[in-house]
């Protein structure tokens, strides 16, 4: 490596930016649980995102789980793989009545753990992983609850217990605690008050189509996010008036409302080549958004979307936030 540096040119950017990039992936930490050793499967349905959550770091995964799939990103990239996913509380209490025991029926599963949670949805507040019970009545299973009321402590405990991983309780809730130190640490005395625009992408590899979802102000990232940073979601200046906003979100087409909201920093969810290929196009259609501060000033990121079911990862996703945001 030392010869590697002896022999590159240091004025070069693109050498800086790699090296810089290094630095950052060895000492930021990442944003999602990765427990040292794979999850050992356990014969239990888990219904409820936090729970799933705090069993994959206590080192324990369930045979199925019902979890809000699409909001979370540690679901969709890593645990759907390991873990049958069964839907979301919603739809398995009014699309999929039987999904639940029926699975548990053909796994020979006779134990499900159910989140309970005082806000479980910010988006749909109707929507209770308790709401699936009586649809579980009569079928000889044992159902378990874990519930949040007495804080995240109380709920690590908890599930340990009922996932036989009681030894482990202790040390996950040091090293979160330690590391939600660290997080708030890292926030800024003085709260930057930037304008901040979230846009969510997706793309279809199928088509090569691309679409975009403005985050409105109120929701998870100011939340957990931007609340705690002092910046201001400026999402809703470019929602026009009879656009539909659904789970917090409304779709974009054009982007030349950006020239208003003039945010200092536009963050990316989900696919973040969707946004960057739209912003590319946008920007020669529309010449004006080249003095847009956060497009002038390259203040451009790709963060992970946070709706609360890492409860675990959140210190690490509030971190990442922090270095792209604070001055």
């Amino acid at each position: 490596m030392d010869e590697i540096i002896r022999q590159a040119d240091l004025k070069k950017p693109a050498f800086l930016c790699a090296i810089s990039l290094i630095a950052f992936l060895l000492f930021s930490g990442w944003a999602e649980a990765k427990p040292a050793k794979t999850p050992e499967k356990i014969k239990t349905i888990i219904i409820g995102d936090r729970v799933v959550d705090i069993a994959y770091n206590l080192g324990v995964i369930p045979e199925a789980m019902v979890v809000r799939c699409a909001m979370w990103p540690l679901c969709k990239n890593r645990l759907k793989a390991m873990i049958q996913p069964l839907g979301c509380p919603n739809c398995v209490t009014l699309k999929r009545k039987t999904i639940v025991p029926e699975t548990a029926g053909k796994l020979g599963i006779k134990q499900i753990i159910i989140e309970k949670h005082p806000n479980y949805c910010l988006y749909k507040p109707e929507v209770k992983p308790e709401n699936v019970v009586p649809l579980l009545a009569g079928k000889g299973l044992t159902i378990e609850y874990v519930d949040f009321s007495e804080g995240l402590e109380s709920a690590i405990r908890q599930t340990a217990k009922l996932v036989g991983r009681e030894s482990g309780a202790d040390s996950l809730i040091e090293s979160y605690n330690k590391a939600m130190v660290k997080a708030k640490g890292a926030l800024p005395e003085k709260k930057p008050a930037k304008k901040v625009l979230i846009i969510a992408g997706v793309y279809q590899p199928q088509t090569g189509k691309t679409f975009l979802r403005v985050e409105m102000p109120g929701g998870y990232s100011d939340r957990f996010l931007l609340d705690p940073l002092g910046c201001i979601n400026v999402g809703d200046a470019l929602k026009r008036p009879k656009t539909k906003v659904d789970k917090g979100h409304f779709i974009i087409r054009k982007l030349d409302g950006l020239i208003k909201a003039k945010p200092d920093v536009i963050i990316m969810t989900g696919d973040a080549f969707a946004v960057q290929k739209v912003l590319s196009v946008q920007t020669k259609n529309y010449p004006n958004l080249a003095a847009v501060p956060a497009i002038r000033n390259q203040a451009i990121y790709s963060l992970p979307f946070y709706a609360d079911s890492s409860v675990i990862e959140y210190p690490a996703i509030l971190r990442q936030w922090t270095v792209a945001l604070a001055d």
